[in-house]
């Protein structure tokens, strides 16, 4: 059991390296990291996650701010819709889905196994587009803004981070480029500040409800992850990043099939 939980606490290390150096991505690892060598529950460590991608997307979007990459009127149109989601679906909606969805032959789905196949889904979402290195392109910046587009996404990103506790700068960023009109360094620097502030908002909705917090665990694990965070920042350095980018999403589709496997054989 020690050795587990020592495991653990460097797949903690490892999410923020990951972090650190690609500046996304790493948020997917804590989820299952906290499932399977510290057998938290899937619902409740989505909410971790929530926790730990709001410290390490709030330093990136001090940074940004500081920098003036981030469009605050953007951020207030697809902020609020967000925000109400993404505390609707961690406050009420994901209390209210029943631990047992189905139970009968040949197989049982419960709560844990749905929320760890839509995380699988977008891990492997995320290792596809680490893998093909698409060319980002930026919509002319002059072109009107598409709000009604933009809030219907942000509503809908929102009640995903919402469930999954990751995945949100991955799906931010597009819709703040193509709908928003934003160019890649604007958009980056926005959805850094969206998904801090989505993140402790779907956080707090947790803290409402009926799971008690191991902060021992969640503030223990947020440290060496943070740790991690500085450790790859400085490794981002000496490393391409490109080679370990598409290393990364190999990774996270062998990692997102092993879940499903032994889900299915769970």
């Amino acid at each position: 059991m020690e050795l587990q939980i020592a495991f653990g606490y460097i797949g903690a290390l490892l999410t923020g390296i990951v972090l650190g150096i690609l500046g996304g991505g790493g948020a997917l690892l804590s989820i299952p990291v906290l499932v399977y060598f510290f057998h938290v529950e899937a619902g409740v460590a989505t909410g971790y996650s929530l926790f730990l991608i709001g410290i390490t997307a709030l330093s990136g979007a001090v940074r940004n701010v500081l920098m003036r990459n981030v469009d605050f009127r953007l951020a207030l149109w697809y902020g609020v819709p967000s925000l109400f989601s993404v505390y609707v679906m961690r406050r009420f909606i994901m209390p209210a889905v029943p631990d047992i969805i189905y139970s009968g032959p040949p197989f049982a789905i419960d709560k844990n196994h749905l929320i760890l196949f839509v995380l699988s889904a977008v891990m492997l979402l995320v290792g596809r587009k680490m893998i093909q290195e698409e060319r980002e392109e930026t919509p002319n910046s002059t072109g009107a803004v598409d709000y009604k587009r933009m809030i219907l996404y942000s509503l809908l990103i929102g009640s995903f981070l919402g469930m999954v506790g990751a995945g949100g700068g991955f799906l931010m960023t597009p819709v703040l480029i193509y709908f928003g009109r934003l160019e890649m360094k604007k958009a980056v620097g926005t959805s850094l500040l969206l998904v801090s502030c989505n993140s402790f908002i779907g956080f707090l909705g947790d803290l409402g409800g009926n799971h008690p917090m191991n902060w021992n665990l969640l503030l223990s694990f947020s440290g060496f992850s943070v740790a991690g965070v500085f450790a790859g920042v400085y490794l981002a350095n000496f490393v391409d990043e490109s080679r370990l980018k598409k290393a990364f999403g190999w990774f996270m589709l062998v990692l997102a099939a092993a879940i499903i496997i032994k889900e299915l054989l769970r």
